[in-house]
């Protein structure tokens, strides 16, 4: 017989295998017969893999996109934003660079929340 940890690996492999088909299935193109998962896993690999890590130069980045939103932005903008990148820029510049993201792309997210709730 197989051991549990053979058993593991098969259906491991299995669902790699089944995760292969089903690219192989959206290269061939068989479009609207795709299963509803298969179409969002189509969807989500077309799109650009943004890759973050937690380096001074993302803080960077993320202060410039930052920039970047408050410019067109329409006023007000919460104190609740600016304080979090006040925060976060300040954490990034100390050495705390994974604090110092996770304030920085906080702030992104209510920017963005702020901008839609205005655009209604």
């Amino acid at each position: 017989g197989q051991t549990p940890a053979r058993c593991g690996m098969y259906e491991f492999m299995s669902r790699v295998s089944s995760f292969a088909s089903l690219g192989l299935l959206t290269a061939l193109g068989s479009g609207p017969l795709m299963a509803p998962a298969a179409a969002q896993m189509a969807a989500a690999q077309s799109k650009p893999m943004e890759v973050t890590t937690d380096t001074p130069e993302y803080c960077q980045h993320l202060l410039i996109m930052f920039g970047e939103r408050v410019r067109l932005a329409t006023p007000p903008i919460p104190h609740e934003v600016t304080d979090l990148k006040t925060e976060g820029q300040r954490m990034c510049a100390h050495g705390q660079t994974r604090s110092g993201i996770m304030r920085l792309r906080s702030a992104l997210m209510m920017m963005e929340k702020t901008d839609e709730s205005a655009k209604r």
